[in-house]
């Protein structure tokens, strides 16, 4: 009998011990181990107003592209930006991109990607008290020319920072950036994208 109920006993701590350890069917994750809603492929909406400029945060009166300039920069739209778990960033340009004459091309249009804009350097993202920095040469969000000082795609360190929202259970990221326009320091850019 004392056999019986040591063995019983022996098979309760070893059930116990399963179901408390790391392979248990709890299906908790353990704390630490969330991923970050930035993590996937992002592509520009593609709908009017997902591209916008204007003289404030939320006033985006200057310019904000149509549903007909989304088919024209279809290019542009098809343009993934790709946030690795690990912390590395790509911009995926394919064989077109849209290509402003600041790049050297004599008109606005869809061409082949102009170095260092043309998704061949490796990067890195980091969500830092609730900005978004981009950092790596060439590498970028919405266009290529924008950074925090001005608008000739080449800034500090190669370091880009944005402010950013999630919506739509994370499915859409609206993006913003200011401090390019000397003149108007409240200028933004607004960029939104849709996950993958």
């Amino acid at each position: 009998m004392k056999s019986k109920l040591y063995i019983f006993g022996l098979l309760a701590m070893a059930l116990s011990f399963y179901a408390c350890s790391d392979n248990g069917v709890s299906g908790e994750e353990e704390p630490g181990e969330e991923v970050s809603p930035f993590v996937g492929t992002w592509t520009l909406d593609p709908t009017a107003a997902s591209l916008a400029v204007g003289p404030a945060p939320g006033d985006y009166s200057w310019w904000q592209i149509s549903a007909d300039d989304v088919n024209t920069r279809s290019c542009l739209y098809d343009d993934t930006y790709v946030f690795n778990e690990d912390g590395s960033f790509e911009n995926n340009l394919g064989n077109q991109t849209w290509l402003e004459t600041w790049q050297g091309v004599e008109a606005e249009g869809c061409g082949a990607p102009v170095a260092p804009h043309d998704g061949t350097n490796a990067g890195t993202w980091v969500d830092e008290n609730g900005s978004l920095i981009i950092t790596g040469n060439g590498l970028y969000l919405g266009l290529a020319k924008v950074h925090n000082t001005g608008e000739n795609g080449d800034p500090a360190n190669d370091t880009i920072e944005y402010e950013y929202a999630f919506s739509n259970n994370n499915s859409t990221l609206e993006i913003t950036i200011s401090g390019w326009n000397a003149d108007v320091p409240e200028a933004t850019w607004y960029f939104r994208f849709a996950k993958q």
